[in-house]
């Protein structure tokens, strides 16, 4: 059993936050507040990696941190970045 944490990027919208992982593609949520869209993003990510086990799809290891920070780049003002734990049992595969 793996545990990981993925890396997420919560911005501010017009109307509340946004967030995504950038080594989970497609991965994405909203909230009102920051603290909101975290743990909709941590909901999110679990139902993201179960998917992939239930359709036998290699589930993504994150990146090293140095890494993620050289991928993100520029970042708006008022975006938070934080790291947030996945509770899925899972097994990596190799390719």
């Amino acid at each position: 059993m793996d545990s990981q944490e993925y890396l997420i990027i919560i911005e501010p919208t017009g109307t509340g936050f946004s967030a995504y992982s950038p080594d989970l593609q497609g991965c994405i949520t909203v909230g009102e507040t920051v603290e909101q869209t975290r743990e909709n993003m941590e909901e999110a990510i679990e139902l993201y990696i179960e998917e992939l086990i239930e359709s036998g799809e290699n589930v993504p290891v994150p990146r090293k941190l140095k890494d993620q920070v050289n991928m993100i780049g520029a970042l708006q003002r008022g975006t938070f970045i934080a790291f947030v734990p996945n509770h899925t049992e899972f097994h990596a595969k190799s390719a």
